[in-house]
């Protein structure tokens, strides 16, 4: 027992130095974009959102909710500001819908993706390259500080002097190389590469912004601008907060139903997690259980059962035996049990042979000098029982009666 609860001692001092040692190492970065709420690694949008929540003079909110949940929604009458950030926007036919919907009912939608998928392009006629974030080709041009590329603001004049801003390549591979008459650029990438064939006055843009009835909807094909690492790369922080003054001035809703954790949202754990005090109470659960488990561990010991004292039937055994004994009326059976019985006491007690038969005076006499009895007495059973034995007599029940206790009587001296 003691050996157990000193390996269970050891096995918690081990994951607590374990624990330890993990939580002092340095913490080591992933660069996958995510653009997650509460994802503080540099490509997350904690500190983007963060900001938001402070600094937003209508009020920030986060939304797992479609577009068309959205549209669908009678409760919202009042237009707000919407916006959605991803990797890859590929909205189907009925969110397209949706979000022309809310365009037209005086909401403002800023839509921030590398691609934006056919059915929103061909609604809203425009096109955009395709590229893909490359970690590896950032990291080769991180060291150099003029490998960067310019993106310029341009559009909304009254309020922003035209502006330039440096990021690396890798943030801003994507631009829109077709776009409405109508539509007003605020955004260019003065390094991206203009087409021999562009009948463009300006470099390709990277966010424009398309009246759509009462509101407007804001095409960004730089998210990777949103997020952590991009705030706090220099001053390009402005650059950030021109694009969501286009916002102004209504209230904003971010959703995340569009990306890496659209299918996290189903999880039933979400809103206990998302809840500091439900999140501890779910923690401090699972470590009551890993503590019962390791207190379990350990071989349990048995109840002792209840030994109950040993019960007396000799006199119903007794009993059950004459009863039966009684109902075959065999007397002469029960004087051979009797006799069996004898011979075997005298035998190991005396060390007499009762079986011998050859000579039974000079075993009379040996008997008799043993227990003390008439030597005649002891002859003349011998010589009744003989027959019995043989199977050559029967007796009855008086016969029997005696003889039983003429050699009971014989055992009492022993």
């Amino acid at each position: 027992m003691k050996g157990s609860y000193g390996f269970a001692l050891f096995i918690i001092l081990f994951l607590g130095i374990m624990f330890a040692i993990e939580c002092s190492l340095p913490k080591r970065f992933v660069w996958n974009p995510t653009y997650g709420h509460n994802d503080k690694q540099p490509f997350g949008c904690a500190l983007f959102d963060e900001s938001l929540t402070d600094a937003w003079p209508q009020g920030y909110t986060l939304s797992h909710s479609t577009f068309y949940q959205l549209a669908a929604d009678t409760d919202t009458v009042q237009p707000r500001a919407i916006m959605v950030v991803a990797q890859n926007l590929d909205l189907t036919k009925p969110d397209v819908d949706a979000l022309i919907e809310l365009a037209h009912r005086g909401n403002k939608i800023l839509l921030a993706s590398l691609s934006f998928g056919n059915a929103l392009s061909d609604t809203l006629g425009f096109e955009c390259s395709y590229s893909y974030f490359s970690f590896k080709a950032m990291k080769s041009v991180a060291a150099s500080l003029h490998s960067r590329d310019t993106l310029q603001w341009v559009g909304d004049t009254l309020r922003y002097a035209p502006r330039n801003f440096r990021f690396y390549p890798q943030l801003c591979p994507s631009h829109f190389v077709r776009y409405d008459s109508l539509t007003e650029v605020l955004a260019c990438n003065l390094s991206a590469i203009v087409p021999l064939d562009s009948t463009k006055t300006l470099p390709p843009p990277v966010a424009i912004s398309c009246p759509v009835g009462r509101g407007e909807i804001i095409l960004v094909s730089t998210p990777l601008l949103l997020t952590n690492y991009a705030l706090l790369d220099g001053s390009n922080a402005t650059y950030v907060w021109r694009l969501l003054s286009q916002l102004q001035p209504l209230p904003l809703l971010r959703t995340e139903a569009y990306g890496v954790f659209a299918q996290e949202q189903e999880s039933p754990f979400r809103y206990f997690l998302s809840q500091p005090a439900l999140r501890w109470g779910l923690y401090l659960t699972l470590i009551s259980i890993v503590l019962f488990m390791v207190n379990s561990a350990h071989r349990q010991q048995r109840a002792i059962p209840v030994i109950r004292q040993p019960e007396n039937n000799t006199l119903e055994f007794t009993k059950l035996i004459g009863t039966l004994y009684f109902q075959q009326k065999n007397p002469t059976d029960l004087v051979l049990k009797q006799y069996l019985y004898f011979a075997e006491t005298l035998r190991r007690e005396l060390h007499i042979d009762v079986d011998d038969g050859s000579d039974d005076k000079a075993l009379g006499k040996h008997l008799a000098e043993k227990t003390g009895k008439e030597e005649a007495d002891i002859r003349g059973l011998l010589y009744e029982l003989r027959p019995l034995v043989r199977g050559e007599k029967r007796v009855n029940n008086e016969q029997m009666k005696r003889l039983i206790d003429q050699m009971l009587s014989i055992l009492q001296t022993i």
